[in-house]
């Protein structure tokens, strides 16, 4: 029970783990929904302005009057907007400036358009006119561009990824985990946790979240007081089958009672019997004449098969010299043929193959007595078990909503790390194996693929960073060849300065000369 205690607390540490993150990615989503929200209002302030100076640079040109404040303040409010999206700019005869995108207009004149951020049906967010919701403008660059690729397609594409690790461990842990049965050997009711859309429409539409095959389910009912197994096999066409015939299915079964409760399946075990699904072999399938057979071992084959025991001659278990049985599988191929004569002591366990062994008891046979054996790789080829939620370790769709199933996380003891016998662990090793299942998601075990996401986050950190690096020396540059062309040289203007400081001077000295000599003139006429 400890072992089990722990292994409930590791397996909500993951998925708080993936709520975590998935939480984080959303705050991230709505500061920057917040942000495009107040780089659209700088950029609404910006073009109203613009259109503004427009007007009044159209009035000083009419009458002839320089306008160079203006248009010092016209190019400051430009060079902000291009930061903030990609623009292109026309100027008129008259100095006023029309400003647009390849979407539309946002200053026309003295008139400017009013832009505003919406999140579309797909969870993108958008920049609309704020008049009319349906004309989308679309930019190459800027802040907007920048913002708008994170929200919509960086953090999109690792919650899409997140989303795909989580689904895809809940699908294959639960595979693993509804065949198996824990500490109580079964249940005597299970109740399934996911709900079709309609009891009477085929499995394959059902709305479920990952389609179920058709195939084969076996179901195994347990006498309590007996310890009797009994085995049943259904077979499920998906494509065809509903829930309803899955139930009616389940309660062609002896012993056992299934309905539906709010498109769900709850299955029932009679009073005294209890029920699983586990790929357990059958511990007595049957006799050969009065010799009772008792099959034991876990079956190690790749997939599901049917040995058939036939007796090869007639005489007495253990005590007949030559005595053989034959085994073959569902293709008719002798797999083994066992010594039951006089080299034999009834009781002992012989084997027979693919970790399948036998025990016969005294009795005598005849030739051709037979029996069959399922040996069982996989107790539900159709998935439709983890499909439904039945006997499931994980609930939820994906890392948002991922949780450890109610009933495990309040009951230990129900989580199925063995598959027949209480305490053999096969069922735990399976699921250990899963971690270093190869092509279990993307081609890949779930610890490459989960690495595969850091390092791809990596990757475009570091190239983003890259990109700004260069971009900034690019910017540095174009900065430093405009002031080449329009800016002011300190030194050129102090020399300008000192010149017509001298000149000025010059032309005082002579105006000064030319008074005092007209001043004598004038004295001299007296």
């Amino acid at each position: 029970m400890s072992s089990r205690a722990t292994l409930l607390e590791k397996a909500n540490t993951l998925t708080d783990s993936f709520h975590r993150i998935m939480n984080e990615l959303e705050q991230m989503k709505t500061f920057i929904q917040q942000t495009i929200g107040d780089k659209i209002s700088d950029i609404n302030n910006l073009t109203e302005n613009i259109a503004s100076i427009n007007e009044e640079i159209s009035a000083l040109h009419v009458t002839g009057i320089e306008s160079n404040d203006l248009l010092d303040k016209q190019e400051a409010l430009l060079r902000d907007l291009s930061q903030l999206v990609n623009i292109t700019i026309n100027t008129q005869s008259n100095g006023m400036v029309n400003v647009t995108t390849s979407s539309g207009n946002l200053v026309s004149g003295t008139s400017a358009t009013r832009l505003t951020s919406e999140i579309d049906p797909s969870g993108g967010i958008n920049i609309v006119n704020y008049r009319n919701k349906n004309s989308k403008y679309t930019f190459n660059t800027g802040e907007i561009k920048g913002l708008q690729d994170v929200y919509n397609k960086t953090i999109t594409k690792y919650d899409d990824n997140l989303d795909a690790l989580a689904a895809c461990l809940i699908k294959e842990v639960n595979k693993i985990h509804s065949e198996g049965v824990g500490l109580s050997g079964g249940f005597t009711s299970i109740f399934a946790t996911n709900a079709v859309s309609s009891a009477t429409v085929a499995l394959d539409t059902a709305g479920l979240e990952f389609s179920p095959n058709s195939g084969d389910i076996y179901i195994t009912t347990i006498h309590e007081s007996t310890g009797e197994v009994t085995k049943s096999k259904i077979s499920v066409d998906v494509s065809t089958d509903s829930l309803t015939d899955l139930q009616t299915s389940l309660n062609g079964i002896a012993n056992i009672a299934a309905s539906i409760v709010d498109n769900k399946l709850l299955i029932k075990a009679n009073s005294g019997y209890k029920v699983n699904f586990s790929y357990a072999l059958d511990p007595n399938p049957g006799a050969l004449g009065t010799s009772t057979a008792s099959i034991s071992g876990i079956y190690s084959g790749q997939s599901n098969d049917v040995y058939t025991f036939t007796a090869l001659g007639t005489g007495t278990i253990g005590s007949t010299g030559g005595l053989q049985i034959e085994v073959k599988n569902s293709s008719g191929t002798v797999i083994a043929t066992l010594d039951a004569g006089s080299d034999y002591t009834p009781g002992n366990t012989i084997n027979v193959a693919n970790g399948v062994s036998v025990t016969l008891s005294d009795g005598t046979i005849t030739a051709g007595d037979t029996f069959s054996l399922d040996v069982i790789n996989d107790s539900d080829t159709t998935d439709l078990l983890a499909a439904l939620g039945i006997n499931s370790f994980f609930d939820g769709t994906d890392a948002s909503n991922i949780v450890v199933n109610t009933a495990i996380a309040k009951d230990v003891s129900r989580i199925a790390a063995s598959t027949g016998e209480v305490g053999n662990t096969t069922n735990a090793l399976r699921l250990t194996a899963l971690q270093d299942e190869n092509g279990v998601i993307d081609n890949t075990t779930f610890a490459d693929y989960l690495h595969r996401i850091t390092a791809s986050l990596g990757e475009e950190a570091r190239n983003a960073y890259k990109s700004e690096e260069s971009f900034h020396v690019i910017e540095t540059s174009l900065e430093n060849r405009r002031d080449e062309i329009s800016g002011v040289s300190t030194d050129e203007e102090m020399v300008n300065l000192i010149r017509f400081q001298q000149a000025y001077q010059a032309s005082a000295k002579y105006i000064s000369i030319i008074d005092g000599l007209v001043e004598k003139l004038l004295s001299s006429f007296g």
